[in-house]
């Protein structure tokens, strides 16, 4: 096992609050139940230990009566019979104390047989207390309740063993430990099934939400239609469970309103930007037909006509930007097939270094040609897009880097300029619609504002990926897309996207 996993697996264990609500619930039964089970058993153990006890001292107290009455009867007849053996129990004591040392003393054996104490047991038997029951603990014979009386000059000493007593709480103790085991275990096995039970309503819950807390929510085509079964109305979870199902269908009802709305806008962004692409064509051939075959026209009015055809051209590609954004929206895929992906990457960055030669321009290729799944006119214009941002935002003379480079099953694009950076709060809507750079990304030309936009859309349509790192003094741009891989025509070939109406 790996020392990272058992050493969390530990830390899991030793902390309570990590557990779950079932675990918690079983360990407080059981606890609970546990310490209850072990109270009634000290108790009972306890109890069971007074009346053995008790029952004992009362044996006692009348075998001493007796024994006194017979040793005082005895002294009177000058005989030396100490007590009748057969009268008393197995292992009972008798001793007869003259002076500082006793004179007489034994122990009855299980065959009724008379045992003399050792030295230490005498020392315990003189230094019982006269008319007074005591435990007193005799080396080689256990424990034992001890009483003594006064009879003339001497000091009668009986004794009952308690062996018998401590076998019975010791037979006690263990009946109870395994009946307080077995009945702790079936606590834990049944609790366990009546809280999964009752918690299982929770369980559907968790479930349902873990579903929904995956789904695509941002995109806007996630459809809410995961609900949680209510199986008890009337319980604390079941009102839960109803309020998260009413949630939901507001939820649902306000995603379908949003995804409505987001609909309408985009079939308006669509129908207007192609109709809107014949006038301006129709203004912009207009506008260079009447600049080069009016020979009369004024030099203010020449200059008008070509910034008219200089706005149309600018306001062409802004409507073509936005029907594309339009129809990537609607969720049309772009056409797939083998591409060389360090073609067009030369061409782009040769493209770039006519279009801006005040920025130097480094390419760095691998040895062998890198292929991509996607369409070659889409992915020219990421790389292109990529590379006009790093000349409109950067001053004259920044330099511009661009690699290519193959990481396993994708293909990496990557184009750094050393220009002023992007500001951190600028960052995270640098790929949204109509976002505009800060004022230290200085420009010389007009920009829409859709270009990162674009690429976002074509390289997510391609199942890629784009990052940005910015700091001052060096913005880097990566794309990431899968490799060409062969396969069958049919499972590559998909409806193509063009910008054509």
């Amino acid at each position: 096992m790996n020392p990272a996993t058992s050493a969390s697996q530990t830390r899991r264990i030793q902390n309570p609050s990590s557990w779950s609500l079932r675990r918690r619930l079983l360990v407080v039964v059981v606890t609970l139940f546990a310490l209850l089970t072990a109270a009634v058993a000290i108790a009972s153990v306890m109890t069971m230990r007074v009346v053995l006890e008790t029952r004992v001292d009362e044996q006692l107290t009348e075998l001493g009566n007796r024994t006194a009455v017979e040793v005082e009867r005895a002294m009177a007849t000058g005989t030396q019979a100490l007590v009748d053996p057969r009268s008393a129990p197995t292992g009972a004591l008798f001793a007869v104390q003259e002076g500082d040392a006793l004179s007489q003393h034994f122990i009855l054996s299980k065959a009724q047989t008379e045992q003399a104490l050792t030295a230490a047991g005498e020392q315990a038997v003189l230094a019982v207390p006269s008319d007074t029951i005591s435990s007193a603990t005799l080396p080689g014979y256990g424990s034992y309740r001890i009483v003594a009386h006064d009879v003339g000059g001497a000091r009668v000493i009986v004794g009952l063993s308690l062996a018998d007593a401590n076998q019975t709480l010791a037979a006690l103790a263990f009946v109870i430990a395994v009946s307080a085991f077995a009945a702790v275990s079936i606590v834990l096995l049944v609790g366990d099934m009546i809280i999964r039970r009752a918690l299982r309503p929770l369980t559907a819950f968790i479930a349902t939400t873990e579903r929904i807390s995956q789904l695509p929510l941002a995109s806007g085509d996630a459809q809410l239609t995961n609900r949680v079964r209510i199986e008890e109305p009337a319980s604390e979870v079941g009102r839960v469970q109803e309020s998260m199902n009413r949630m939901l269908n507001h939820i649902e009802e306000a995603f379908d309103a949003r995804a409505a709305s987001e609909r309408r806008v985009r079939q308006f962004v669509a129908d207007a930007s192609h109709e809107l692409r014949t006038p301006l064509a129709a203004v912009r051939g207009y506008a260079e037909v009447t600049r080069k075959h009016d020979n009369d026209l004024r030099p203010d009015s020449r200059e008008s006509l070509e910034r008219i055809e200089a706005a149309a051209r600018r306001m062409q590609a802004l409507v073509d930007d936005l029907l594309l954004l339009a129809r990537l929206d609607e969720g049309r895929e772009v056409e797939r097939g083998e591409v060389d992906l360090s073609l067009l990457v030369v061409e782009a960055v040769a493209d770039a270094q006519a279009a801006g030669p005040e920025h130097p321009i480094a390419l760095e290729l691998p040895e062998e040609p890198v292929t991509v799944a996607g369409d070659a006119l889409r992915l020219q214009q990421v790389i292109a897009n990529l590379l006009a941002n790093a000349r409109v935002h950067t001053p004259d003379g920044t330099a511009i880097d661009v690699t290519l480079r193959a990481d396993g099953t994708h293909a990496i694009v990557r184009v750094v300029d050393a220009g002023p950076g992007i500001p951190l709060e600028q960052q995270r809507t640098v790929f949204e619609r109509f976002a505009r750079g800060d004022s230290s990304r200085s420009r010389a030309t007009g920009s829409s504002g859709l270009g990162l936009a674009i690429v976002q859309a074509l390289v997510d349509a391609h199942h890629g990926s784009i990052q940005l790192e910015s700091e001052p003094g060096r913005t880097a741009f990566t794309v990431r897309l899968p490799r060409w891989q062969q396969a069958p025509a049919d499972a590559l070939r998909e409806a193509p996207l063009t910008a054509e109406a």
